[in-house]
């Protein structure tokens, strides 16, 4: 997929400008093929240059930051494939040690694969985030502790932090935009605990 990315801004004038026009590369820090549009770290003052701020990602962005991604789901995509699962919780540790750096998941006190056994159980995992995702094209099917959303083209679904994977289960790739909004988050509840 190609992406092209229009910056504007403001010249020294005050007048508004083009500061970029290019195309997006994609990054797969975590599995997926994921297109960097925007993102910052913290509240922006306008009018700006147009210069990208700053932002550490990869891909979530600090506590009142913002990040615009365009990512994708390859056909037949679903993390349980990518790991041994004969052994679910060894599965699910190993998958939750890759995708931790990438991610930047939040801890979780519950064991690796006690989210029970629905495809895609091993990528199983939170973030300090909340994701305003729309399915542009395909399907993608959200999997969280016991339950599966099926997403289809103009379908919106908004991760609030909660502990969730993902899977294709179409024969075409199922590609979603994103607006990952930073939030404190100081981990998964633990399973059953009493609130």
């Amino acid at each position: 997929m190609k992406l092209r990315r229009v910056l504007t801004g403001h010249d020294d004038t005050g007048k508004a400008v083009v500061v970029s026009d290019d195309v997006v590369e994609p990054a797969d820090p975590d599995f997926a093929p994921k297109w960097s549009i925007w993102a910052a770290d913290s509240p922006l003052t306008l009018p700006d240059a147009g210069l990208p701020p700053s932002f550490a990602g990869p891909l979530v962005p600090a506590p009142g930051g913002v990040h615009v991604i365009v990512l994708t789901f390859p056909i037949g995509y679903n993390p349980d494939r990518m790991f041994d699962t004969s052994d679910p919780a060894r599965a699910a540790a190993v998958a939750r040690e890759q995708m931790a750096t990438a991610v930047a998941m939040v801890p979780d006190p519950n064991p690796p694969a006690t989210y029970g056994t629905l495809p895609g159980f091993t990528g199983m995992h939170a973030t300090a985030s909340i994701d305003c995702m729309l399915q542009l094209s395909g399907a993608s099917v959200l999997v969280l502790e016991d339950t599966e959303v099926h997403l289809s083209p103009g379908d919106w679904v908004v991760l609030n932090g909660v502990t969730h994977s993902w899977r294709n289960d179409a024969d075409e790739p199922a590609v979603l935009v994103a607006v990952v909004v930073g939030a404190h988050h100081p981990g998964v509840p633990l399973r059953g605990a009493v609130s």
